[in-house]
């Protein structure tokens, strides 16, 4: 059972924040948990490690990336996963940045202000891998190497934002069709490119690596049980 630590619940910033930071200044952050988890994932016994994460990172960026994004992407991950107090406290803005619609007001929901967000997931997530998946889904998203559709118009304007396929030309998606069977469609064009789209078995997020490092790619998500697979 993990044990806890009690964090302050209301944390204010009295900082100037520049480009695309947010403004702290007058946001008070506010967490829902009273007490936050201070046991850490089990990556070790896992066999996970950052060498992992520096490969993934590098198969997934490809070109895109220069070698010191490529760097900080794969400290990001890694740090995210083996340990999200120090994430949350380390890449604070980024943190919140990856969390969609963090602070922003939804029709009969209260905003959401918690200030350490991969640690509050962590602490409410009693299966390592479950909270793997969520946060390596976070940040792949936030930096556009991983996309979500369910139906294959939303998956024709997502397949636009994947960071390695956003100039390519792609077919149009038809009205009875689904996602799945749209990217299908669309690795036939991939494949003279020398890369493929692979989905989440059963689920709908897709990444983009090329056709060589399939394998690979696929592997290492196999060791954070994540099943990817050609459409």
């Amino acid at each position: 059972m993990k044990k806890a630590i009690v964090f302050s619940l209301i944390i204010l910033f009295g900082i100037q924040t520049f480009g695309q930071q947010k403004d702290y200044t007058q946001i008070k952050f506010k967490s829902k948990l009273r007490q936050y988890t201070k046991v850490m994932p089990k990556t070790k016994e896992f066999g996970l490690n950052k060498e992992m994460f520096d490969e993934l990172t590098d198969l997934l960026t490809m070109e895109v990336y220069s070698e010191r994004e490529k760097a900080d992407l794969a400290n990001k991950l890694w740090l995210a996963i083996s340990n999200p107090q120090k994430f949350d406290y380390v890449y604070k803005d980024y943190s919140l940045n990856t969390i969609k619609n963090w602070g922003v007001k939804i029709k009969f929901e209260d905003p959401n202000f918690e200030p350490n967000p991969y640690l509050a997931k962590w602490t409410v997530t009693d299966d390592d891998f479950i909270y793997f998946h969520w946060a390596i889904t976070q940040i792949l998203s936030h930096e556009n190497l991983m996309a979500y559709s369910e139906k294959a118009k939303v998956a024709q304007k997502a397949i636009h934002e994947l960071a390695a396929l956003k100039n390519l030309k792609f077919y149009q998606a038809k009205a009875d069709e689904y996602a799945y069977d749209y990217l299908r469609r669309n690795n036939a064009l991939l494949k003279k490119r020398g890369l493929v789209i692979l989905i989440y078995n059963n689920h709908f997020d897709y990444i983009v690596c090329k056709i060589e490092d399939q394998e690979k790619v696929t592997a290492i998500f196999d060791q954070l049980h994540l099943q990817f697979v050609t459409p």
